[in-house]
């Protein structure tokens, strides 16, 4: 399923096999995610609305339409994971490395990080359903590079393979992304800024090919040592589209 996120009749365009050019998009449509929230559950680890709406102050909508995320490094966290996120998640998976092209892009500003790591996932293709709690493929920004970690295991772990992107991008500095299941045994990575992009291809790693996946976008800062009042991530996305 393609979902557009559409605004004043702009939409993505996505070239076959190419580049997803996230800055013909207008801003992002919450229709078909779901929310994680730093925020405790009525049973426990951080609550989850589906559908996803806005909930300030983790979840807040400008007057242009972009999303502020905001996650407090002293927020609750999932059950699979010691860092709190503000982070939208895809209900519709696909099979990793099959079935055609499925891409992520967005174009986003990160405002403040963590403290200690000053480091926060913005992307990702996560495992679903039974791989529900296995991370594979992440777009970080890190103390202002941009770069992409593939899990060459099947669980959390130490074995990622590391794709740069981009450096010196600092606080405030607006970039685009995509990450890309290109349906061919590859993936494929980018990041535009001030008009130049960088690409990188990496191979769909055998114990994933075929596994159930699905997107994940937002605010999952990266928490190192104690949490502090005050402190986490702030992110503005004025596009996210998934497809």
């Amino acid at each position: 399923m393609l979902r557009f996120s559409v605004f004043l009749g702009c939409a993505l365009l996505l070239a076959s096999g190419g580049i997803a050019d996230a800055s013909t998009a207008g801003p992002p449509s919450l229709d078909g995610w779901r929310l994680t929230l730093p925020v405790e559950s009525d049973g426990g680890g951080a609550e989850v609305l589906n559908p996803a709406e806005l909930d300030p102050p983790y979840l807040t909508r400008a007057d242009d339409g972009s999303l502020h995320f905001w996650a407090p490094t002293a927020g609750a966290t999932t059950s699979h994971s010691g860092s709190p996120r503000t982070e939208l998640i895809d209900n519709t998976g696909f099979a990793s490395g099959t079935g055609g092209a499925h891409t992520l892009a967005a174009t986003v500003t990160v405002e403040q990080v963590p403290k200690t790591s000053k480091t926060i996932i913005l992307g990702q293709i996560h495992g679903d359903q039974d791989r529900n709690s296995d991370p594979y493929t992440m777009l970080y920004y890190s103390g202002g590079t941009v770069h992409v970690k593939v899990n060459q295991q099947l669980s959390a772990g130490s074995n990622y393979l590391d794709y740069p992107l981009l450096t010196g991008v600092g606080l405030g500095a607006a970039f685009s992304y995509t990450i890309t299941d290109r349906g061919d045994g590859t993936l494929r990575f980018s990041a535009t800024r001030d008009g130049s992009t960088e690409e990188k291809t990496a191979p769909v790693p055998s114990v994933w090919s075929g596994e159930d996946v699905r997107f994940q976008a937002g605010d999952y800062e990266q928490l190192k040592g104690d949490p502090e009042d005050g402190d986490g991530g702030k992110v503005t996305f004025s596009v996210l589209t998934a497809s």
